[in-house]
């Protein structure tokens, strides 16, 4: 019966194109992207349950051990379950996605942190200073490649540091527009200034997942990434 549910959801799924992220976005990531285009092993749709709850209050636990943030920003937070995580373990967190059919889906208590807002547009800021980290997770290869460059010096202007995650290799998912290698993204956060942290893996999130600071790069790690 869900098999049967889904592949009726899927046959109204709107046939993703770069003229339609360039001018209704939004329209892309409504209830069936969420249905069928967001899954674990083809298994389980996105949403408030397993496998997702845990894969992100573990994200949240790393993060906050990590990093023991006081304010967070999630850019491209979907139904906002890992704002959800951090403000459990005590975060102000807030997030931001450009979906409405997404934030409508914020957990109860979660509705005034989660807005409807684009990566594309300057991220706002909490009486006008930097959050002590921002997020921006499997977001950017959907966008049209032209935006990538805006997006993350909005990125580089919300924190000082930034946990950052895209895909390198996924060209089946028909909204990824911009998919790049690691080594693209690491580019353009040191056009910003930007370089890779002490410890830059986020592997708990992904295999690619790395963060990233704000000042000089640290000794060994440019040479390795960049060859000087």
């Amino acid at each position: 019966m869900n098999n049967q549910k889904n592949k009726s959801v899927d046959t109204k799924r709107k046939k993703p194109t770069l003229e339609m992220a360039r001018n209704d976005p939004a329209s892309l990531y409504d209830k069936a992207y969420y249905t069928t285009g967001c899954s674990i092993d083809d298994t389980d749709s996105y949403g408030r349950h397993e496998p997702w709850l845990s894969f992100f209050g573990n994200a949240a636990a790393e993060i906050t051990k990590a990093y023991q943030p006081k304010t967070v920003v999630d850019i491209g937070c979907a139904f906002g379950l890992l704002v959800e995580a951090l403000c459990d373990r005590g975060v102000d967190a807030v997030g931001y996605d450009l979906s409405p059919y997404a934030i409508s889906n914020a957990r109860a208590d979660m509705v005034e942190r989660l807005k409807v807002h684009s990566i594309t547009d300057p991220i706002p800021l909490p009486n006008g200073k930097k959050y002590d980290l921002a997020i921006c997770i499997e977001v950017l290869e959907h966008l049209p490649p032209e935006q990538a460059e805006i997006a993350i010096g909005n990125l580089c202007d919300a924190s000082d540091r930034v946990i950052f995650s895209s895909s390198p290799d996924d060209f089946d998912e028909p909204t990824h527009f911009n998919v790049q290698p690691t080594e693209k993204w690491l580019e353009l956060f040191k056009h910003n200034s930007f370089f890779p942290a002490k410890n830059s893996s986020a592997n708990y999130i992904a295999e690619q997942t790395f963060v990233v600071e704000k000042g000089r790069p640290k000794t060994g790690i440019l040479h390795r990434l960049f060859g000087r």
